[in-house]
């Protein structure tokens, strides 16, 4: 049947992006999308893939409005349509080649109208169609032609000169997605004995694949479940055996109901670690309940890509949120006062309304057992992983030179030289060294050359006091002037 078009006509379809800022980081969330919506879905399946805007995601991914159920779209929502900062690294778990991720739905006879029927389910595989009329299956193009409408649902019409011509009914059979099938076990990944990496460990692959540092980790949802917070922060810690990141991780708010019990849910959790960001309760985005992770993570790309690249605090910046909530969607409305003493005081980050809404807090989930700046502020986390980071990917390519005193000068020079870009704007101070001392004979026969960096960030603002006294005496003072 051909589509011969002629006359008028309107299409619609809700696509608020923002022109995004395309950082020098990236962010890397691991999750769930609605693939089935992609004439290959398995080309999407524990791949990571680097998205610049929402149609990107839309061409490599799917999209649809089902942030529950399709992680990865929380962080496009957040990403691109709320806070237009690019790129992101998105890595989708859903594997409609494994029966638990996906469900077979028995045969159901559906009326045709004008030849036509639409089949109102989400994630139908348009592959596993089973289409019959009188115990006889029709054929894909021939018999019938297939695809999805705007929602998601998949509209069948039959051919003109198909099996199905005078059929009043059909019977339709399908496969379709069961994101609900997706275990932490799937998000946390491992690698085989092929080397073939899956879930959160394809994030070693991100530098080599696209040539951009992932200084931001986050699996939106199921970071709540303990175990994928282990993998996410020790994911976190060393990447790709060679860089550093964050870890943004949710603590769940289905059983977590009040802000007193968090201390507990973040015990429970077990995430203590200087590389964790820990976030509580959920937010409701664009009208939309999301995790606090997806949220999270796309501000502290956002803040650092608005600073000219160089991480900074995301404490008390405007979030485009409208509200707290618990899973579920029961709006919470807490005080500045309930977030400092009940979560910022323990080491999460929360949102707090000060005329608009803003992220509140500057802790680690190290906190409050670790007071060291360097391992206590997320600014001063992200900083130490951003000199770090620099110093690793830029000076790499000298491994395998020729240990003259040219290559220790050249270091001590270049990197002097950016060290002293960053001050005082960024950094209080700081420099590099190659120390004697520090470099004994033994190992510069080893081929081992040590340098020492010493530096210093500011430290974020916590607290600004100031003490207001009535003064008598200058009442008095104004009178007697008077006179």
């Amino acid at each position: 049947m051909t589509d011969y078009k002629h006359g008028i006509n309107t299409t619609r379809d809700s696509d608020i992006s923002l022109e995004a800022v395309q950082a020098a980081r990236v962010q890397v969330a691991v999750g769930t999308a609605p693939i089935n919506l992609l004439e290959d879905p398995g080309s999407a399946v524990n791949v990571p893939i680097l998205v610049k805007n929402r149609e990107e995601v839309k061409k490599c991914f799917g999209i649809n409005n089902d942030y529950e159920k399709y992680t990865l779209m929380q962080t496009a929502l957040a990403s691109f349509q709320k806070l237009g900062i690019a790129p992101a690294v998105m890595i989708n778990v859903l594997d409609p080649n494994r029966p638990e991720h996906v469900t077979a739905v028995s045969g159901e006879e559906f009326t045709l109208t004008k030849g036509s029927v639409t089949v109102e389910a989400e994630g139908i595989l348009l592959n596993s169609l089973v289409i019959s009329d009188a115990g006889t299956q029709g054929k894909m193009n021939q018999d019938y032609i297939a695809a999805f409408d705007g929602n998601g649902n998949v509209t069948i019409a039959v051919t003109s000169d198909g099996a199905f011509k005078n059929a009043s009914t059909l019977t339709i059979a399908y496969t379709k997605l069961n994101p609900e099938g997706v275990t932490a076990e799937d998000i946390i990944g491992g690698v085989t004995e092929d080397g073939v990496r899956t879930g959160i460990e394809l994030a070693d692959e991100v530098y080599s694949r696209f040539g951009v540092i992932p200084d931001i980790i986050s699996a939106p949802k199921y970071s709540a479940d303990p175990a994928v917070a282990a993998a996410l922060e020790a994911k976190a810690e060393l990447i790709g055996d060679l860089t550093n990141a964050i870890a943004v991780i949710d603590i769940e708010s289905a059983e977590t109901t009040k802000i007193n019990d968090v201390k507990a849910a973040k015990d429970k959790l077990g995430a203590f670690t200087r590389w964790t960001v820990l976030c509580w309760p959920k937010v409701l985005m664009g009208g939309h309940e999301i995790y606090a992770s997806a949220a999270v993570a796309a501000m502290l790309q956002y803040v650092s890509a608005d600073n000219g690249g160089i991480p900074t605090s995301l404490d008390n910046k405007a979030v485009p949120i409208d509200g707290v909530v618990l899973e579920g969607g029961k709006e919470l409305h807490l005080t500045q006062m309930q977030v400092n003493n009940f979560l910022n005081a323990i080491g999460v980050v929360s949102f707090a309304y000060l005329g608009g809404w803003k992220c509140w807090g500057n802790n680690t989930a190290a906190y409050p057992e670790c007071n060291e700046p360097n391992n206590r502020f997320i600014k001063c986390v992200m900083i130490s992983n951003y000199l770090e980071n620099r110093f690793k990917t830029e000076y790499l390519p000298l491994i395998g030179t020729d240990g003259r005193y040219k290559m220790v000068d050249s270091i001590v020079s270049n990197y002097n030289a950016d060290l002293n870009a960053l001050v005082p704007d960024y950094l209080a101070g700081a420099s590099v060294v190659f120390n004697k001392e520090e470099n004994p004979l033994s190992d510069i026969l080893e081929g081992h050359f040590r340098f020492h960096t010493r530096y210093a960030d500011y430290t974020p603002t916590e607290y600004i006091e100031n003490a207001f006294t009535w003064d008598s005496q200058i009442l008095q003072a104004a009178f007697e002037g008077g006179e």
